[in-house]
């Protein structure tokens, strides 16, 4: 098992804004077309109206309906892209977005080092854009 790890909902997400970079800004595709692809249908639809409701992408209904990137994917950030999947902040441990949360918060001593450890990580994903995702694919 790894350390850090992305979410089933980050990873499902995340191949479906590759598979929408591949072909373009405007290039649909259908919740049909991901679940041939194996990735659960109604799981699919809530991820992707959370990327609908973030801007990063339009949907259609209907005969050639389904999901469009709003933008070409060298203009989305992956970190955009994951804080709209997770409708939260990039961050490794729950005290750094949710203070209070964790009832070893205030003696724990790791506090401060997550939070840097956060801004790296931040910075490195807004450093990444969709297309990124595709370079070598």
């Amino acid at each position: 098992m790894a350390i850090f790890s992305l979410t089933k909902k980050a990873d499902y997400g995340l191949s479906l804004l590759a598979y929408l970079s591949k072909k373009g800004r405007g290039g649909r595709v259908s919740l049909g077309e991901m679940e041939k692809r194996g990735m659960p249908r109604p799981f699919m639809a809530q991820i992707a109206n959370s990327l609908v409701v973030a801007g990063i992408l339009n949907s259609k209904e209907g005969r050639g309906g389904g999901y469009a990137l709003n933008y070409e994917p060298g203009k989305v950030q992956v970190k955009e892209a994951l804080e709209a999947i997770e409708g939260n902040e990039v961050a490794p441990v729950s005290c750094l977005t949710s203070p209070g949360s964790c009832p070893v918060e205030k003696s724990c001593g790791q506090k401060s080092f997550m939070g840097m450890f956060t801004t790296q990580i931040e910075e490195m994903l807004a450093n990444y854009s969709l297309a990124d995702l595709i370079k070598n694919a």
